[in-house]
Protein backbone atom coordinates (compact mmCIF):
# COMPACT_ATOMS: atom_id res chain seq x y z
CA UNK A 1 0.00 0.00 0.00
CA UNK A 2 1.74 3.41 -1.28
CA UNK A 3 1.38 6.44 0.91
CA UNK A 4 -1.62 7.56 -1.70
CA UNK A 5 -3.67 4.76 -0.55
CA UNK A 6 -3.13 5.12 3.05
CA UNK A 7 -4.54 8.42 3.29
CA UNK A 8 -7.77 7.74 1.03
CA UNK A 9 -8.36 5.10 3.94
CA UNK A 10 -7.93 8.24 6.14
CA UNK A 11 -10.41 9.96 4.46
CA UNK A 12 -12.98 7.53 4.52
CA UNK A 13 -12.58 7.05 7.89
CA UNK A 14 -12.86 10.81 8.51
CA UNK A 15 -15.74 11.06 5.98
CA UNK A 16 -17.41 8.26 8.27
CA UNK A 17 -17.36 9.99 11.20
CA UNK A 18 -18.54 13.73 10.07
CA UNK A 19 -21.60 11.83 8.59
CA UNK A 20 -22.03 10.31 12.67
CA UNK A 21 -21.76 14.66 13.70
CA UNK A 22 -24.32 15.22 10.13
CA UNK A 23 -26.89 12.38 11.88
CA UNK A 24 -26.00 13.26 15.85
CA UNK A 25 -27.35 16.63 14.56
CA UNK A 26 -30.53 15.36 13.22
CA UNK A 27 -30.76 13.95 16.40
CA UNK A 28 -30.90 16.92 18.34
CA UNK A 29 -32.89 18.92 16.38
CA UNK A 30 -35.50 16.04 15.84
CA UNK A 31 -36.02 15.50 19.93
CA UNK A 32 -34.93 18.82 20.97
CA UNK A 33 -35.21 21.30 18.57
CA UNK A 34 -31.94 22.78 18.87
CA UNK A 35 -30.99 25.04 16.40
CA UNK A 36 -26.98 23.70 16.94
CA UNK A 37 -29.14 20.45 15.20
CA UNK A 38 -29.40 22.21 11.73
CA UNK A 39 -25.68 23.42 11.93
CA UNK A 40 -24.21 19.95 12.85
CA UNK A 41 -26.49 18.89 9.84
CA UNK A 42 -24.73 20.93 7.61
CA UNK A 43 -20.91 21.02 8.67
CA UNK A 44 -20.96 16.59 9.24
CA UNK A 45 -22.40 15.79 6.17
CA UNK A 46 -21.26 18.38 3.90
CA UNK A 47 -17.72 17.68 5.42
CA UNK A 48 -18.57 14.06 5.12
CA UNK A 49 -19.27 13.58 1.70
CA UNK A 50 -15.98 16.48 1.02
CA UNK A 51 -14.19 13.61 2.12
CA UNK A 52 -15.38 11.02 0.90
CA UNK A 53 -14.78 12.32 -3.14
CA UNK A 54 -10.92 12.31 -2.49
CA UNK A 55 -10.85 8.85 -0.36
CA UNK A 56 -12.63 7.18 -3.71
CA UNK A 57 -9.37 7.55 -5.72
CA UNK A 58 -8.21 4.89 -4.98
CA UNK A 59 -10.95 2.83 -3.30
CA UNK A 60 -13.75 1.25 -5.29
CA UNK A 61 -16.96 2.71 -4.75
CA UNK A 62 -18.53 -0.91 -2.78
CA UNK A 63 -15.59 -1.02 -0.45
CA UNK A 64 -15.46 2.73 0.02
CA UNK A 65 -19.44 3.27 0.81
CA UNK A 66 -19.23 -0.16 2.81
CA UNK A 67 -16.62 1.47 5.09
CA UNK A 68 -18.34 5.00 5.09
CA UNK A 69 -22.06 3.82 6.06
CA UNK A 70 -20.31 0.96 8.32
CA UNK A 71 -18.70 3.54 10.37
CA UNK A 72 -21.87 5.62 10.33
CA UNK A 73 -23.92 2.49 11.80
CA UNK A 74 -21.26 1.94 14.44
CA UNK A 75 -20.64 5.10 15.62
CA UNK A 76 -24.23 6.04 16.15
CA UNK A 77 -24.93 3.31 17.76
CA UNK A 78 -22.41 3.22 20.24
CA UNK A 79 -23.30 7.58 20.74
CA UNK A 80 -27.02 6.13 20.91
CA UNK A 81 -26.47 3.98 23.69
CA UNK A 82 -23.63 5.98 25.82
CA UNK A 83 -25.89 9.63 25.11
CA UNK A 84 -29.07 9.12 24.37
CA UNK A 85 -30.25 6.31 26.51
CA UNK A 86 -30.92 3.90 23.45
CA UNK A 87 -31.35 0.44 24.63
CA UNK A 88 -28.20 -1.66 24.77
CA UNK A 89 -27.79 -5.22 24.50
CA UNK A 90 -25.30 -7.90 23.68
CA UNK A 91 -27.00 -9.14 20.85
CA UNK A 92 -26.49 -5.43 19.61
CA UNK A 93 -22.64 -5.10 20.16
CA UNK A 94 -21.60 -8.42 18.93
CA UNK A 95 -23.42 -7.42 15.73
CA UNK A 96 -21.80 -4.05 15.81
CA UNK A 97 -18.38 -6.74 16.24
CA UNK A 98 -19.07 -8.47 12.96
CA UNK A 99 -19.59 -5.06 11.00
CA UNK A 100 -16.19 -3.82 12.56
CA UNK A 101 -14.78 -7.11 11.46
CA UNK A 102 -16.49 -6.90 7.86
CA UNK A 103 -14.77 -3.52 7.36
CA UNK A 104 -11.57 -5.00 9.09
CA UNK A 105 -11.89 -7.74 6.30
CA UNK A 106 -13.05 -5.43 3.26
CA UNK A 107 -9.70 -3.48 4.41
CA UNK A 108 -7.32 -6.15 4.42
CA UNK A 109 -8.36 -7.87 1.57
CA UNK A 110 -6.61 -5.13 -0.73
CA UNK A 111 -10.00 -5.42 -2.91
CA UNK A 112 -10.09 -1.76 -3.27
Amino acid sequence: MNRSDSMDWVYLIAAGCCEVVGVTGFNQYANQHRRMGVLLVALGFSSSLSLLYPAMDTISLGIAYTVFSGIGTVVSAIIGVLFWREHFSFRRMACIGVILLSIAGLHLSGGH
